[in-house]
């Protein structure tokens, strides 16, 4: 057991490692977003794509380690049940991997809702500016408040 436990720990790490990435890459995002550099945005959704690919590889990897630790232990697939059937060292380096990955995934979560918030924002101001700017074309064109064209001139 104690090969599939560091092998394990050590995908769990990568996993993290690719998380930080992805936590940099949306940081920049919010960034971008908030300061107006809409033009930097495409290629950080491009690099948050390859990024995602990475992560969604190492997740199926950690999650098939993780069936196999627990297959061979007899208990659920679960960080806190392989550390509680594994010997004090193991389980220690096991368990350093989980708390520095949730870290990890608690502050990518955190970063997301930020950005998540400010694009909700910027999609309310555009509507409300669209709407604005087509009351004005209206009025500049001629059209009488209740809808219909005036035809004086």
């Amino acid at each position: 057991m104690p090969q599939q436990a560091l092998l394990l720990a050590d995908a769990m790490l990568k996993q993290d490692e690719i998380l930080s990435e992805l936590l940099d890459i949306v940081s920049k995002q919010r960034e971008a977003l908030k300061t107006g550099r809409l033009s930097d945005l495409q290629d950080l959704m491009s690099d948050m794509r390859h990024v995602s690919v990475r992560c969604q590889a190492i997740e199926t990897k950690r999650s098939r380690l993780a069936e196999a630790a627990a297959g061979v232990l007899r208990c659920e697939p679960v960080v806190s049940d392989i550390v509680g059937r594994l010997p004090a060292e193991e389980a220690e380096v096991l368990s350093g991997a989980a708390q520095r990955l949730t870290v990890t995934v608690a502050k990518l979560k955190s970063e997301m809702s930020i950005l998540s918030r400010l694009m909700e924002e910027a999609k309310t101001l555009n509507q409300m500016l669209m709407t604005e700017w087509r009351k004005l074309g209206q009025k500049s064109l001629g059209f009488a408040s209740m809808g219909t064209f005036d035809t004086r001139v």
